[in-house]
C-alpha cells in the first residue's frame, strides 16, 4: 500500500466516479449515495467479477499466479513478455516530485513501481490502492500530476472513454506515459480488445500534446509471441487441450527476444514493433 503522507493526498483527491462529486470518509456521494467500500487500506469502487477474470483459460492460469505468487508474477513477465523498454519508465517517474505530487499507475496489475505511485486496477490483487473500471476513476479533475499505462489500454473495451479519464484527471501540463501493443498475439487479462500502428496511437491521445512516440517492444518479441503461439497450434493437432499443454514448452524460445536490444533501434523497426510507448501532456 502507500505510503501514509500519500494515502492523505489521495483522500483529498479522491471524487465519485459517476459524478466527480465531493465523497467522504465513508465513500459515500452526496448526490449518488455510496460508491465504494473500504476493504482495510483497499479502496473499492467495484472492478473485474470473479466470473470475468475465469472466463479465458489462459487467464484463470494468469490469475492463479497472481493471487498466490503475486510478488513472483511481474519477474515472470519479465521472463515471458516481449522486451519492453522499462529504461523509460523508471526516469518518467523519476521526472515528478512523488513527495508533493501524486501519480498513479493505471492497471498496475500486481506491480508496485514506487510505494508513492497510486496503484489502480480492476483486480483487488494486494498491492492495489483503487480497485476500479478504468472508465470511471473516482478521482477528481485535475488532481494528478502524472500518470503511466503498461499494456493496459488493449484490455479496455472504450480506449476513447478510458483516454478521456486520463484527460479529465490529469492537471494541466500534467504527463502520461503509455506503453500500448502492435505486433503481439491475442492475451485476455481478462479482455483483449485492440492493437495500435503508431499513426493510430497519435489520433487516440489527439486531445493531449505528444511529446514522443518510441518502439517500446522490438520486432524480434512480435515475431517471437507469434511463432510460439503458431508452433502449439501446428503440433497439437486441432486440439485445444494439447494446445494449452504445448504452448507453455515454447516459452524456452523466450531468450531470443533480447535480439530486440539491438533490433528495436533499427531505423524500421515501427514497421513490426511488439509494441509502442507514447508521452503525452495536457496542454495548459
Amino acid at each position: 500500500m502507500t505510503s501514509t503522507l500519500v494515502g492523505n493526498r489521495l483522500a483529498q483527491a479522491l471524487a465519485c466516479p459517476r459524478c466527480h462529486g465531493y465523497l467522504d470518509a465513508s465513500l459515500v456521494c452526496g448526490a449518488c449515495g455510496p460508491v465504494g467500500v473500504r476493504r482495510g487500506e483497499q479502496l473499492d469502487f467495484g472492478g473485474f467479477g470473479e466470473s470475468e477474470l475465469k472466463a479465458d483459460a489462459l487467464n484463470r492460469v494468469k490469475e492463479l499466479v497472481k493471487t498466490r505468487f503475486h510478488k513472483l508474477y511481474p519477474a515472470a513477465i519479465k521472463v515471458l513478455s516481449p522486451v519492453q523498454d522499462r529504461r523509460l519508465i523508471t526516469p518518467f517517474l523519476g521526472s515528478f516530485d512523488l513527495d508533493r505530487s501524486l501519480v498513479a499507475d493505471f492497471g498496475c496489475g500486481t506491480h508496485r513501481r514506487d510505494e508513492r505511485v497510486i496503484c489502480m486496477d480492476g483486480g483487488s490483487y494486494g498491492n492495489v490502492d483503487i480497485v476500479t473500471d478504468l472508465r470511471r476513476l473516482p478521482l477528481a479533475d485535475g488532481s494528478l500530476a502524472g500518470g503511466i499505462s503498461i499494456a493496459v489500454l488493449e484490455h479496455v473495451p472504450d480506449p476513447a472513454a478510458h483516454i478521456a479519464e486520463m484527460h479529465r484527471v490529469l492537471r494541466p501540463g500534467g504527463r502520461m506515459l503509455v506503453f500500448v501493443p502492435f505486433m503481439q498475439p491475442f492475451h485476455a487479462s481478462p479482455y483483449d480488445f485492440q492493437r495500435y500502428t503508431e499513426v493510430g496511437l497519435r489520433e487516440q491521445f489527439g486531445a493531449f500534446e505528444v511529446l514522443s512516440v518510441k518502439v517500446g517492444a522490438g520486432p524480434t518479441s512480435g515475431m517471437l509471441w507469434v511463432l510460439q503461439e503458431w508452433l502449439a497450434m501446428v503440433l497439437s493437432f486441432g486440439s485445444r487441450r494439447l494446445y494449452r499443454a504445448i504452448l507453455p514448452l515454447t516459452w524456452v524460445l523466450s531468450p531470443l527476444k533480447v535480439l530486440d536490444l539491438l533490433l528495436a533501434h533499427h531505423p524500421m523497426a515501427a514497421q513490426a514493433a511488439s509494441g509502442f510507448v507514447i508521452e503525452v501532456r495536457k496542454p495548459a
